[in-house]
């Protein structure tokens, strides 16, 4: 009977040992997915909500589909472009915008390469 109770204890402390190994792989799992997925996705999220409140008419836009135009308009919701040489308009939403490249951004970016040269 003694001998049955020692073997019991020893299964009740392995059981213990292995259920805190699988609490902190769970913890080093959750750790690993915001330092590598959550945190550089929100960062993303903060730089593009920044993007959109600075952009200013005459900024260029690139679309997520690949549409790229000259800001001509700013609405609460959405905007709306210039495109191609005939300058046509196109309304969508700010959703819908990939990358805000400034107007100022152009003119340095010449004048550091005329400088390298």
């Amino acid at each position: 009977m003694i001998m049955y109770l020692e073997t019991t204890a020893a299964q009740q402390g392995a059981d213990m040992g292995s259920m805190v190994g699988m609490i902190a792989m769970l913890v080093l799992f959750g750790v690993f997915f915001w330092l590598f997925i959550l945190r550089p996705q929100k960062k993303r999220e903060k730089e593009m909500k920044e993007q959109l409140a600075s952009m200013s008419i005459g900024d260029q836009i690139i679309t997520i589909g690949g549409l790229v135009g000259v800001l001509a308009h700013i609405g609460e919701d959405d905007v709306t472009i210039y495109t191609s040489a005939a300058n046509t308009p196109v309304c969508f939403k700010k959703a819908s915008i990939e990358k805000v490249i400034p107007r100022n951004s152009e003119k340095n970016s010449d004048k550091d390469k005329s400088k390298k040269k």
